[in-house]
């Protein structure tokens, strides 16, 4: 098996999350840890020159720390034709942004006090978002952090790119 077909089959693993991590990557290539980075992120460039051509292209998962194969038919208003209502999408936004700067989970009470709702009003939306898989309660009901969805599905590079351009108009 060549090196390209090894780097498929690890980029379209299946399982939670999909795909495969910096560390799997190496370890399937034979790579070391240190130097072989950058012939990793070489031969991934490489892989996705040839893919793009067949509508396919390398992602990451920055949620789950790992690289997958996509389609790359995703447009850049993605975003807003979202299929969530707005209320919903307001508590994910939350979620997502106190979830990068607290490092995971993030408490219910903060997610109540940025989206100045009724606790209720919070829980029945992180209920909802829990069975959508765009976010995940804890056991004990009282964290919450983006789902297995959020990680696939929101381009956060272009998102914050937006979302900082719509900041200095």
């Amino acid at each position: 098996m060549n090196e390209y077909a090894i780097l498929i089959r690890m980029l379209t693993r299946t399982g939670n999350p999909i795909g495969a991590g910096i560390p799997d990557l190496l370890d399937a290539l034979g790579l070391p840890e240190e130097a072989g980075r950058h012939v990793l992120f070489q031969k991934m460039g490489a892989l996705q020159h040839q893919l793009r051509p067949i509508g396919l292209e390398v992602r990451h998962n920055p949620l789950d720390h790992v690289f997958y194969l996509d389609t790359a038919a995703k447009t850049e208003d993605s975003l807003e034709e979202t299929p969530l209502p707005d209320r919903l999408a307001a508590t994910l936004l939350v979620i997502i942004t106190l979830a990068y700067q607290e490092g995971g989970w993030v408490s219910v009470d903060r997610i109540q006090k940025f989206r100045k709702k009724s606790r209720r009003g919070v829980r029945a939306d992180l209920r909802e978002l829990d069975s959508m898989g765009y976010a995940e309660i804890s056991d004990d009901k009282k964290r919450v952090r983006p789902g297995h969805r959020v990680g696939f599905e929101i381009d956060y590079e272009s998102f914050f790119r937006n979302l900082s351009q719509s900041d200095e108009t």
